[in-house]
């Protein structure tokens, strides 16, 4: 049996939370359709997880969500709506639109660990970045005099980022919201040196135009 949710679990049983806007009969939070009258609804306040059928927790299955996403995109797609009204064509969109939201969110770890963040209002203030490979990373970069030596600069930026990225998922796996605020510094500061190396390189080579 397929572990695709099917239309029928995102329609779902009716618990009064909402009611549908054409027909005003309660309908799930999670329905995309009314499963009294079939007509396509606005979006709801749900995360992400609910709106893509995912379990919610910080690890997901890639496989799934694909399948999730692949399925439900389909069934948004604008030309299945053509021939519906304007109210229900503006309803797909949107829906489509948080869709695609929630699939581009939690497919990127380090998007998903922002949003799981969010998700457990774990609300901290950034602090200064005191990671020495960033501040090496940084006098390497004001030394830099030639295109290839941004390159290196930034291989070593991007390796810091992908380990950052796995520190954070472990953080967040074990509830370790202090440790996980610490490493999403550590990562911004990171992402900030990819981007002044971008901005270093294109000057250098602008400059051997």
């Amino acid at each position: 049996m397929s572990n695709v949710v099917g239309m029928n679990e995102f329609v779902g049983m009716a618990n009064g939370d909402s009611h549908c806007w054409l027909c005003q009969k309660p309908v799930s939070t999670r329905a995309l359709f009314c499963h009294h009258c079939g007509t396509i609804q606005p979006v709801r306040d749900i995360d992400h997880f609910a709106r893509l059928g995912l379990d919610r927790k910080i690890d997901v299955d890639a496989d799934l969500m694909e399948r999730q996403y692949t399925a439900l995109s389909r069934t948004l797609d604008p030309e299945r709506f053509l021939i519906r009204g304007i109210g229900e064509r503006g309803h797909a969109a949107k829906q489509l639109e948080a869709l695609n939201e929630a699939y581009d969110t939690l497919r990127d770890p380090l998007r998903r660990g922002r949003y799981w963040l969010s998700l457990n209002d774990k609300d901290f203030k950034q602090g200064a970045d005191a990671n020495p490979l960033v501040n090496d990373l940084r006098r390497e970069l004001i030394d830099a005099a030639e295109p290839s030596h941004c390159d290196r600069i930034a291989q070593k930026a991007g390796q810091a980022l992908e380990q950052g990225v796995m520190l954070l998922m472990q953080a967040l796996r074990g509830g370790n919201w202090q440790q996980a605020n610490q490493t999403l510094i550590e990562i911004d500061g990171v992402e900030n040196i990819l981007d002044e190396v971008r901005e270093r390189r294109t000057g250098m080579m602008a400059g051997q135009e």
